[in-house]
């Protein structure tokens, strides 16, 4: 087992070395398409005839950044769980993991555009937003009175810059004390990393509960949820499952990971992706039933909104494709252990999950517009966010180890075996 592994190890430090140069290309093309649909959607749309487009836009963007947040988001939950509960299947993934993480700082500059449409009282996204002049609230609406010391453009900014210097902190905190233990102390640094997770999956819990209030809940301000922040982390933890299932296939298929990922870690990330299918589900169904049976107008107008026009047939989709066909489809172990089952499986579930960000985001643009241009502007800003996305995790990658060559428990993960 150790010859394997160390011919892995040979692999495995080859692998990253020029991964910045060769993301620099999707990390342009990415940046340079979200400017020129940004520039076109704001010329566009800068008429009071074409307002509508541009508040597609802004909302396509947000699912954008919202998309890439939530991988780097499910990658920091991830790390944190792995090292405080003690995990050892994991242990080959984990570096996986938190390059993944450490794209958020990416996600953070993303998300400044959207930033600046609030600080600039600018409601095409958030309609709160322009209900403030000279710093003093104009609504008389007694829902949004109430809220308005929260929905203040200043604090809400503040707060948003928080979520993510919290995140990109522990990102990197937990990425450098890892990337040391490769050279140093091993022992000592497994025992700092596990006791610093502590404390962090506190502020993690805590800070993404309020991210997705902020971010998402708020574009619909009369409306509000105390489970939409479940929601939001079940849908993001299961997409960057299913990331790192197709990342460790791809480069498995290039000869990288081959002997220390092995097929039972693959199973035990399929049985996680399958635990997650039901877990969206029991948290969508729930929110469902609750605000249902309560027949409260300003918990129903979510829903009431998403009854119109082909929103309907969405959400039919999501309750197929995020639930009841994976649901069926994981059921079979020797579907979780087949390659070229799983990275079916995993383009199934990364492309659901977008479609779950577009049923949350995209139903809230006022006015007459074609859902065929929302979505368009939404594909063609996923794409661009993407884009950045990957320069970011091959910057992140390069010149690192992709597994914990030195954690104390890799070697027990080698022989590990599901029973």
């Amino acid at each position: 087992m150790a010859s394997q592994l160390y011919a892995d190890i040979t692999e495995i430090r080859q692998a990253p070395n020029g991964l910045a140069a060769k993301g620099f290309v999707p990390g342009v093309a990415g940046a340079g398409l979200l400017a020129v649909v940004g520039l076109v959607a704001w010329a566009i749309g800068s008429s009071d005839d074409n307002a509508v487009l541009w508040q597609q836009f802004c909302h396509a963007y947000l699912l954008a950044v919202m998309y890439v947040t939530s991988l780097g988001v499910g990658g920091l939950f991830f790390v944190l769980g792995h090292h405080i509960t003690g995990g050892r299947w994991g242990t080959p993934v984990r570096r996986l993991a938190e390059v993944t993480a450490s794209t958020l700082s990416v996600s953070a500059v993303l998300y400044l555009p959207v930033l600046a449409t609030v600080l600039w009282n600018d409601g095409s996204l958030y309609p709160w937003a322009s209900l403030w002049e000279a710093g003093k609230f104009i609504s008389d609406d007694p829902i949004l009175k109430s809220k308005s010391g929260y929905l203040e453009p200043q604090f809400f900014a503040i707060r948003s810059v928080i979520y993510y210097a919290l995140w990109v902190w522990m990102a990197r905190t937990m990425l450098g004390m890892s990337v040391r233990q490769d050279s140093s102390e091993p022992l000592k640094r497994a025992k700092s990393m596990q006791w610093w997770a502590g404390p962090m999956i506190l502020l993690y819990a805590l800070s993404m509960n309020f991210a997705s209030f902020d971010w998402m809940m708020s574009l619909e301000p009369h409306w509000f949820s105390t489970m939409f922040g479940v929601y939001f982390f079940a849908g993001s933890f299961g997409a960057f499952l299913a990331l790192t299932m197709l990342l460790v296939i791809k480069l498995q298929e290039r000869g990288v990971l081959t002997q220390s990922v092995t097929v039972e870690q693959r199973h035990d990330i399929a049985k996680l992706m399958f635990a997650f299918v039901v877990f969206w589900g029991y948290i969508a169904f729930s929110q469902y039933l609750l605000i249902w049976y309560a027949a409260i107008p300003e918990e129903t107008l979510w829903y009431d909104i998403r009854q119109q026009g082909a929103w309907p047939f969405w959400g039919l989709l999501l309750v197929f494709g995020h639930l009841l066909i994976p649901f069926l489809g994981f059921m079979s172990s020797a579907v979780r252990r087949s390659p070229t089952m799983m990275k079916f499986w995993a383009v199934w579930m990364l492309v659901i999950h977008w479609c779950d960000l577009a049923y949350i985001i995209l139903p809230q643009v006022r006015g007459e517009g074609s859902l065929t241009v929302a979505l368009l502007l939404a594909v063609a800003t996923t794409l661009g966010a993407l884009g950045v996305f990957a320069w970011a995790w091959m910057s992140g990658a390069a010149g690192k180890w992709l597994l914990p060559v030195q954690d104390p428990r890799l070697p027990i993960s080698l022989s590990y075996h599901n029973h």
